[in-house]
């Protein structure tokens, strides 16, 4: 089992471990389970080997292609991009949550925003009003796109 560690914003961090635990082990179907397996690279020698970071994956092993043991390295713009598909997995799973708390259970999106928040124990890591702004120009979008 090869890992790797890097930085990504700290909610996204927290959300990933509470979700799939620590250090954060993905199925081959997951998307960001290819994101890591695409933008490995080998350790460059001028960086250190000591690992920093939020965030600690367990590098995808495929039968065919790169092999952990070698290409066991994420760099930054590598990072920027694994945190950009893990925002968009965060933003689905929210906005399923609360469609779904709405339309079948009747409970008010506000509710099931602090719901959320208190699951993935994100209270002192993300603003609530940030969420929900996001989530309100979101069905904005679907709506205009509709019409």
């Amino acid at each position: 089992m090869v890992t790797t560690t890097f930085t990504i914003k700290p909610y996204l961090a927290k959300f990933m471990y509470v979700k799939y635990g620590c250090p954060v082990h993905l199925t081959h179907i997951h998307p960001v389970y290819h994101c890591l397996q695409q933008l490995s690279v080998p350790h460059p020698q001028n960086v250190s080997w000591k690992e920093t970071g939020n965030v600690r994956f367990i590098l995808p092993s495929p039968r065919y292609g790169k092999s952990p043991e070698k290409y066991n390295y994420i760099g930054k713009d590598s990072a920027f991009i694994i945190e950009k598909a893990i925002e968009v997995e965060i933003k689905m799973e929210f906005y399923e949550v609360l469609l779904e708390n709405k339309c079948r259970n009747g409970i008010r999106f506000k509710k099931s925003m602090e719901m959320f928040v208190e699951h993935y124990q994100l209270e002192e890591l993300i603003e609530e009003e940030s969420l929900m702004r996001a989530f309100q120009r979101w069905r904005k979008m679907i709506k205009d796109k509709k019409s």
